[in-house]
């Protein structure tokens, strides 16, 4: 399923420099270890090494199926372009439920944690109110020309890296676990401690995986990069590995510098930080994750008005919603789809409904992911060679299907359903509506 040459793609204009940046952005890989950690350990104690691990190979296998299907499809769409033009059209109506449920979501939901965070360290600021006036200044700030929200994208990024570096170090001069606690899952039973099963540790798998995600992110920037689409699949596997590297090691650190296995916070590596520089250093850690939050939403806000846009562009969205979401602005930005991604955002986050669109959105990934692999099989069976080619292939998708497997039976029977029937709207969708434009 082509997409519509009528349309006009989006302009080239940024460098690889500015891609990379995007790229991190929307990762975060030091705040999602932040996030994420206090959870996973809660539920798999120090068995949270062994299920990063496993999330960090399934995600390099699943970034090589990107790295490859996304140097032969540089679309701004990113995995909704992947599985349609790859898959068919029935496909590309099932992906574009899929990040319709994730769209109205994610992005207000990194608006109110940013808003959470800022709250913590000013008080007297209200959450709500905050997030909001957040999200607005996402959708202006997108709105500016790619270079301008780019450079405001990368100036953050390297704050956060400032900030998970000053952790790294703190941690390593301020160990207390004995090494034995990585390759020996444990957690506080009590006033002892108990061994993790296998089935317990893997749910770490699960967050580490959504923790992980985010390489594939430079495809929605593909249409407007100078960088050849064999650059752009080397970018998505360096960004996977750079990021394995960054968030296995604020696991293995973080876990090692624990100062109890007993840890009665939900943010257990920010009280590493409060013990060992006292209240500044819980100040800077907040403030550093603040930052990075604020800059993932803004990168996924511009990221998710670009898919909205090629779904449109597709003529995927009911009727007027395509004329809408299709306008470019004069900066070169899909304004349309960035106001209705706003509008919607904002209304769920008043409606305070968001926080069960996110939990679907992480089991929703899982669905996204399996297609993405299958397609990475066929395409390579039916077209010619690609940009860049993965290594070891078919491997790495078939490795990534075995894995998703693995991790879906872990999940509830409540999000199981859920994650069906979202599926089978999608399915739904593309018998009801009617064939996309073609060329």
């Amino acid at each position: 399923m082509p997409p519509d040459t009528r349309t006009p793609k989006l302009a080239p204009i940024i460098g690889l420099g500015r891609l990379v940046g995007l790229t991190f952005a929307v990762i975060a890989p030091g705040s999602s270890v932040f996030l994420t950690y206090g959870t996973a350990f809660a539920q798999a104690g120090t068995g949270i090494v062994f299920g990063y691990g496993l999330g960090a190979l399934l995600n390099l296998t699943m970034m090589w199926c990107y790295a490859e299907l996304g140097s032969r499809y540089p679309e701004a769409g990113g995995d909704y372009s992947l599985a349609s033009r790859a898959l068919g059209r029935w496909a590309g109506s099932l992906y574009a439920v899929l990040f319709a449920v994730k769209g109205v979501a994610i992005p207000g939901l990194l608006a109110l944690s940013s808003a959470q965070y800022i709250h913590l360290v000013w008080p007297a600021i209200p959450a709500t109110p905050l997030a909001l006036a957040v999200f607005a200044s996402y959708i202006a700030l997108a709105g500016f020309d790619l270079k301008t929200s780019s450079t405001v994208v990368n100036l953050m990024v390297a704050i956060e890296f400032l900030v998970f570096l000053m952790f790294v170090v703190t941690g390593l001069t301020h160990l207390h676990q004995p090494a034995s606690v990585l390759w020996t899952p444990q957690r506080a039973i009590g006033q002892g401690l108990s061994r993790v099963p296998r089935g317990v540790w893997l749910g770490a798998a699960t967050a580490a995986l959504y923790g992980l995600n985010g390489p594939q992110a430079c495809l929605y920037y593909s249409e407007e990069t100078l960088a050849s689409p064999k650059h752009i699949g080397r970018t998505i596997f360096g960004a996977a590995l750079t990021t394995v590297g960054i968030e296995m090691a604020g696991v293995i650190i973080g876990t090692l510098a624990l100062p109890t296995l007993a840890s009665s916070t939900n943010m257990p590596l920010a009280a590493i930080m409060h013990q060992a520089l006292g209240p500044a250093g819980r100040l800077v850690m907040l403030l550093g994750i603040g930052v990075a939050l604020y800059d993932t939403g803004l990168a996924t806000t511009m990221s998710y008005g670009r898919i909205f846009y090629a779904i449109a562009r597709d003529a995927q969205w009911p009727g007027i919603l395509n004329r809408v979401m299709s306008r470019i602005s004069r900066t070169g930005v899909p304004i349309g789809a960035l106001l209705v991604l706003g509008a919607v955002n904002m209304a769920v986050m008043a409606s305070s409904s968001i926080q069960m669109l996110v939990t679907l959105g992480g089991t929703l990934l899982m669905v996204v992911y399996a297609g993405i692999a299958t397609a990475s099989i066929l395409d390579r069976i039916r077209q010619r060679r690609a940009p860049y080619q993965m290594p070891w292939w078919p491997i790495p998708p078939l490795a990534a299907l075995a894995g998703l497997a693995l991790l879906v039976g872990h999940l509830s029977r409540f999000h199981l359903i859920l994650t069906g029937l979202v599926t089978l709207l999608g399915l739904t969708w593309a018998w009801a509506s009617p064939t996309p434009r073609d060329l």
